[in-house]
């Protein structure tokens, strides 16, 4: 019998050193450009959805003049994912350790991503229980979604494509969509 998944969702607040987050606002914009960055994180196929931000004044949208400036900055982790929270950080810990070191290392007694047991404690500890959040696609991952947009687009060429096509020149593109599209199920 498969075991059915249920989709969870997690908040982490945590403050962080002034100087980690000018880091950190340093540093996002170029990992969020680097596809040697984004390609493992993308890979981790039960995530749905994850966001960071920083907060240093609240409320964070109001004008300068007024915002309260907080005490510290706090770094704001936002995520849906399929199983439960140990498993979502084992294999954070495990797969991606430099860049849990790299987001994290900033954040006030930070234990490091490994021994596992700490880090997980360490994110548990700061975890706000969710109370409601919203899944467009509960059932879908994020890498699911990125292979149905893909396939979408495999699709419309071949569509494009059949009406020019003799039935020899078809049967060759029909199959290599075939075999493209494999690779995305």
């Amino acid at each position: 019998m498969e075991r059915q998944q249920r989709a969870q969702a997690v908040t982490i607040i945590s403050p962080v050193h002034r100087w980690w987050a000018l880091w950190l606002r340093m540093t996002w914009p170029l990992a969020d450009r680097s596809a040697p960055i984004k390609r493992p994180l993308l890979r981790l196929s039960f995530i749905h959805f994850a966001h960071w931000s920083l907060v240093s004044r609240m409320p964070a949208g109001a004008p300068r003049g007024r915002a309260r400036k907080l005490p510290h900055p706090y770094l704001l982790f936002q995520s849906n994912f399929d199983d439960d929270i140990d498993a979502y950080i084992d294999a954070f810990a495990l797969v991606v350790p430099w860049r849990m070191r790299a987001m994290w290392q900033g954040v006030f007694r930070f234990p490091g991503p490994r021994p596992v047991d700490r880090f997980l404690s360490f994110i548990v500890e700061r975890t706000t229980p969710a109370q409601y959040y919203y899944c467009a696609y509960p059932e879908a991952s994020s890498t699911m979604v990125l292979a149905a947009l893909r396939l979408s687009e495999l699709h419309h060429r071949l569509a494009a494509e059949a009406g020019s096509l003799d039935d020899a020149a078809f049967a060759m593109r029909y199959a290599d969509f075939l075999a493209q599209s494999q690779l995305l199920l």
